[in-house]
């Protein structure tokens, strides 16, 4: 017993230590910006960053794969999130996985129909299959997780309730208060959660994390529900972070800046997330 916690200790620390030091523009796996697919279906240029990890060979076999939905304003966050990643990776927390970063869907919500965009069948019927043929990428859903921030938290969401046959799990970061089970007029309507609640129930880990925005309606849906879910809320007081956090205002490190992807994955609830990720992928 005294050993295991002496191990996620070091583990703690090493995480901290690498995320600390991830400041230059490297990174150790091949992360490739501005892809672009022609959708067969839909005749749709779709443009996304690809990482692969330093193991990746082609034809070596296939690799889990995490989806990063991005926010509302359509910023990609990929090299913040992967700095994360690979600091996690470095300590043992998380193993080896491809990330897709689809891009430019900026106030889609994530739905087909959205500002004209089709995100739905570009990335999930379009995209996933070539990935998978060109980079090994699994068709395994107990190996596929679906994340995002803010509008991509929400976007996660509802993919993971509406498509619990492609994803075994589910990270929301900081999503807001505007998912409904049961009103047609919110944005972030997702009855699929009513439709689909067994397998759910049975079959798709949620994780939660919370910083400047709340999901509190949506936290006593999947208690009524019987849903499980995993939940933490970012530290309250500025004094909570580190100097240099990401989370504080720059102009003002007395006040708190957590809406934004690089705090949402630094620091412990970080590591936790990656943490819930590899627990809840199955490793080949």
């Amino acid at each position: 017993m005294m050993k295991r916690q002496f191990s996620v200790t070091m583990a703690v620390a090493i995480f901290l230590l690498s995320a600390s030091f991830a400041q230059d523009d490297s990174h150790e796996g091949a992360y490739h910006k501005n892809l672009k697919y022609t959708g067969p279906v839909t005749g749709d240029e779709i443009l996304y960053t690809l990482y692969l990890p330093r193991s990746h060979r082609k034809g070596a076999g296939t690799y889990p794969l995490v989806i990063f939905l991005h926010g509302a304003g359509g910023g990609n966050s990929s090299f913040e999130v992967m700095q994360s990643y690979e600091a996690a990776r470095q300590s043992g927390l998380i193993g080896d996985a491809i990330f897709l970063f689809p891009e430019k869907y900026g106030g889609t919500a994530w739905r087909d129909g959205v500002k004209g965009k089709n995100a739905e069948t570009n990335v999930l019927r379009e995209l996933l299959p070539y990935l998978e043929k060109e980079y090994g990428a699994t068709s395994d859903r107990e190996q596929r997780t679906i994340m995002g921030f803010s509008m991509g938290a929400a976007g996660s969401i509802f993919w993971g309730g509406k498509y619990p046959e492609l994803f075994s799990t589910v990270v929301a970061l900081d999503a807001g208060g505007g998912n409904s089970v049961s009103d047609p007029t919110m944005r972030n309507y997702i009855p699929e959660y009513i439709e689909n609640t067994e397998t759910i129930r049975s079959s798709v880990k949620i994780r939660l994390v919370q910083g400047g925005l709340n999901t509190k309606n949506f936290q006593e849906t999947l208690k009524e529900l019987a849903i499980p879910f995993d939940l933490e809320y970012l530290p309250n007081a500025a004094s909570d972070y580190l100097e240099n956090s990401c989370c504080l205002n720059k102009k003002d490190p007395s006040k708190k800046f957590l809406h934004n992807p690089k705090c949402m994955t630094e620091g412990e609830w970080g590591k936790r997330t990656w943490e819930f990720i590899d627990a809840n992928t199955r490793w080949d």
